[in-house]
């Protein structure tokens, strides 16, 4: 690895951000949910996602990241987000949106269904292209809005138009009046019936329809790479109870959509019990929600029942210890020392150590004559806040697009 990349990747492990580097470099470190993550995504047919859970630091952005890798090494279409108060996860349709803008195609650099059009517009004559618009007219699964605009695109030889369509499968806005005028150019206005829809219905539908597309402009599938579920504990009730029931929907009711999530461990003791989400959400859902009240306890179930990380073995600390070893004697052309570092790790997370260690060969290189490590390595527990946050909780869109 040269020099610039080696050091990009030790800056990003010192500020704990998710590197590609640094996974090539230390690989994901959970051999046995990366072993099921790939037995997913060689069923033809997907029957469900994963919910993984782990304390703070120890490696969920970074195991996220390796299953990104794999995804795209496989060909499949990969969305990677973290849940913030600008990507809630109550909102289907903010989702949708983050989700499209930073999908990723194999080694291509850019993001977005913009490294899906010129693939899709290839083979708008191929037998899979075909057998999709066929499905989408026979099988009514969904709404009218999306063979419309299928047959407009396929159609249409204005990029720009082309572009629009792109974006309303991604998320935007394209009104009926739109629509109607590019099908009454193709004599074909009373083909598609365009009635109302609301907004949130209308974005779970698109986040089922882009898997479909994926396929049809010839790739795997789509896989969604979910961090910091945690952050739904800062929600309010009502925002937490829409949180669990699209969790599941996720998890568990999206054809060609694999989705990982990821949540810290503490999340079922700090929020479901000790907010009263286990015991007392039903209740609170009855009089107003109840249609909300077994998808979020399907929610809270999948959390329950939650993946634990594994517990680094010796060996694979070594590797990763001897990986970062190397790392940074190419990022800063030099050969950095053996220095102390703990034996067994234990339930401390594994970012105290990598910063520990980067931070110990910084000063020995800086100061030949220091011995930092020697000093032993002082370890603060992480604390994570629960509190409820107005900042978080940004409510689900329920309107109707323009008709």
């Amino acid at each position: 690895m040269n020099s610039l990349d080696a050091r990009r990747a030790i800056e990003a492990l010192r500020s704990g951000v998710p590197s590609a580097a640094a996974v090539r470099e230390i690989g994901c470190g959970q051999p046995l949910l990366e072993r099921r993550f790939r037995e997913m995504l060689a069923r033809s047919v997907f029957d469900g996602g994963m919910l993984v859970r782990a304390g703070y630091g120890a490696g969920k952005s970074h195991f996220l990241t390796c299953l990104e890798r794999e995804a795209l090494d496989a060909g499949y279409a990969a969305s990677r987000l973290v849940i913030s108060k600008s990507i809630p996860l109550s909102d289907p349709a903010k989702l949708l949106s983050a989700a499209a803008e930073g999908l990723r195609v194999g080694v291509d650099v850019g993001r977005g269904l913009d490294e899906v059009q010129d693939r899709l517009i290839l083979r708008l004559n191929s037998p899979q292209f075909v057998d999709f618009k066929v499905s989408l007219e026979r099988d009514g699964l969904f709404d009218s809005r999306f063979p419309a605009t299928v047959a407009l695109f396929e159609d249409s030889r204005d990029d720009e138009f082309r572009d629009r369509i792109l974006r309303f499968w991604a998320g935007d806005a394209l009104t009926v009046g739109e629509i109607r005028r590019g099908l009454k150019g193709m004599g074909m206005a009373a083909s598609y019936p365009l009635a109302p829809i609301r907004a949130r219905d209308l974005a779970i539908q698109k986040l089922a329809f882009i898997p479909a597309l994926m396929k049809a402009a010839g790739l795997e599938g789509w896989v969604l790479l979910i961090d910091e579920v945690e952050l739904v504990g800062q929600y309010s009730r009502l925002q937490r109870a829409r949180s669990y029931a699209e969790l599941a929907r996720l998890l568990t009711d999206v054809p060609g959509i694999t989705t990982v999530a990821a949540i810290s461990s503490d999340f079922s003791q700090a929020v479901l019990d000790a907010k009263g989400d286990r015991d007392g959400l039903a209740a609170y859902l009855e009089s107003r929600y109840p249609e909300l009240i077994r998808p979020a306890e399907r929610g809270m179930e999948l959390i329950d029942r939650a993946d634990l990380f594994e517990v680094p073995s010796e060996d694979s600390r070594k590797r990763a210890f001897s990986a970062l070893r190397r790392l940074h004697g190419d990022a800063y052309g030099w050969q950095p020392p053996e220095i102390k570092w703990p034996e067994t790790i234990g339930e401390e997370p594994m970012r105290t150590y990598v910063r520990a260690w980067i931070s110990a060969w910084d000063m020995r290189r800086l100061n030949p004559g220091s011995r930092p490590d020697e000093a032993g390595f002082e370890i603060s527990p992480p604390v994570l806040d629960y509190g409820e946050s107005a900042d978080a909780d940004l409510g689900a869109s329920d309107e109707i697009p323009d008709s």
